[in-house]
């Protein structure tokens, strides 16, 4: 099966970027043998959209499947093998040592070439009681299906959800709309880490707004049967509830590679370079597992996102198939929405461009989202980050109402072009009154930058003005 006229590939993932490398490698070279191990039942499916099956917005699990496995197997001719657990990886000899879930077996298979796509992996906390039957992960359809299942069995009325990043806070807005009353609990000081304060902040008040809770500078000691024992600065308590949820944040899924010499990085991601080659050649990697180039770094990053794991798992596979492409690189473009708030960042934050020595400053204003003649307009608030020596953009994050996320597409385009302010503020961005305002809220924030780095520059000479950390609002 494996050794036949033309050099095989074998795929570890049948998600997104492992399907897209396999389907690619099949475009560029319609011979090759093809096969793609998945350590699941399920592939090609939305695992961003699994709150909304929870909520109910999605009725079937098989509604965020984007292609059934017969369509790879039939229509592109790729051996697609579901319940396959890759358990190690041998470089030296081309061999995978694989794992049968459903039965048991284990087998070893051959490569001549190899994409790892083996996305990320739930963090799980140390916390007694974790392991508690009614305590859930929330990774994949498999974890979906199970949580709908007890969900709809036992009806409960009370929930924790412990991690306040995206997917904790998809969850308490899922079990808000089917009438479970939810506590958010994290451990740091605001929910929305990634994000700047601000944004946590105004997403904290709509959370409670919402009628549900949020816990932050707070660690759950223990797990019990109807409750968890949570401790703060303020004071140690129970926390009744039905179930816990687990929304810790996430890792490269890359554990069976720690004996190996392939390299890993940041979060446990495979280092590769543009090309998508580990530091073996005839090894790739892409998607969730694997780290980009940071476009306003410079630097290898951990950055995984939908679109940044379908680009690099066509790279890959073209470059398995021995074709020809090159990723670019990423700004880390993150948008969603929650509690009927979009919010959403790209480029770096204000934090983090001070500690890589950025000259930088940080404007915030609030903008309508349309024009206020025209009924629904709401406000978006919006920071941005600019160097002071270049004027370019180096983040945008926004939060609020509609247009969130065609906006942050203007300014991550402007940060892959490496543009000034200066040359954003004039965009001929388009205008409706139900759309937009005259200017845009891009043009708005940009030109005050202008106006801010043009007064900071004439007034370098009495030091009269500060920069660096310095925020302005």
């Amino acid at each position: 099966m494996y050794d036949g006229l033309h050099s095989n590939i074998v795929v570890i993932g049948g998600n997104a970027a492992g399907l897209a490398a396999a389907s690619q490698a099949r475009r560029i070279n319609p011979d090759m043998d093809i096969t793609v191990l998945e350590k699941g039942k399920y592939v090609s499916y939305g695992s961003c959209g699994l709150p909304y099956f929870i909520s109910g917005y999605v009725k079937k699990a098989e509604d965020l499947f984007v292609y059934p496995k017969a369509f790879f197997e039939q229509k592109r001719n790729i051996r697609i093998l579901t319940d396959h657990r890759v358990g190690r990886v041998d470089p030296t000899k081309k061999e995978l040592y694989v794992q049968i879930t459903n039965n048991l077996e284990n087998k070893v298979i051959p490569y001549d070439r190899l994409v790892i796509a083996s996305g990320g992996s739930p963090v799980t906390p140390n916390i007694p009681g974790i392991k508690g039957p009614n305590v859930f992960d929330f990774w994949n359809v498999g974890d979906a299906e199970r949580l709908k299942g007890y969900i709809d069995s036992s009806s409960p009325k009370k929930a924790v959800v412990i991690g306040g990043g995206q997917i904790g806070l998809l969850m308490t807005e899922a079990f808000k709309k089917i009438g479970i009353k939810t506590v958010l609990i994290e451990k740091q000081k605001r929910i929305l880490g990634g994000f700047e304060e601000e944004v946590s902040i105004i997403m904290t008040k709509k959370a409670t707004i919402d009628d549900i809770g949020v816990l932050t500078g707070t660690e759950v000691l223990s797990i019990n049967d109807s409750s968890v024992t949570i401790e703060s600065s303020v004071a140690k308590k129970d926390i009744e509830c039905d179930f816990v949820i687990i929304a810790a944040g996430t890792r490269a899924n890359t554990d069976f590679l720690k004996d190996t010499s392939i390299e890993l990085g940041k979060n446990g991601a495979i280092v590769v370079d543009n090309k998508q080659h580990t530091s073996h050649m005839n090894i790739f990697a892409c998607g969730d597992c694997a780290t980009v180039k940071n476009m306003v770094t410079g630097k290898a990053d951990h950055i995984p996102t939908a679109g940044n794991s379908v680009k690099t798992g066509r790279i890959a596979g073209s470059n398995a198939a021995r074709g020809s492409g090159a990723f670019v690189g990423s700004v880390g473009t993150v948008v969603d929405k929650i509690l009927d708030l979009e919010f959403a960042r790209t480029g770096i934050g204000s934090q983090e461009a001070v500690g890589l020595g950025f000259e930088a400053i940080k404007l915030i204003d609030s903008y309508s989202s349309h024009s206020g003649s025209v009924p629904g307009a709401k406000k978006i608030a919006v920071i941005i980050i600019v160097n002071t020596r270049t004027r370019k953009l180096l983040g945008a994050q926004m939060i609020g109402g509609d247009g969130v996320g065609k906006r942050i597409d203007i300014f991550a385009t402007a940060i892959a072009n490496e543009m000034s302010v200066d040359d954003i503020y004039m965009l001929d961005l388009s205008y409706s009154p139900a759309v937009s305002t005259v200017l845009d809220l891009v043009n708005k924030i940009c030109g005050k930058a202008v106006v801010t780095l043009d007064r900071y520059d004439n007034q370098l000479s009495d030091n009269s003005f500060s920069v660096g950390n310095n925020q302005i609002d």
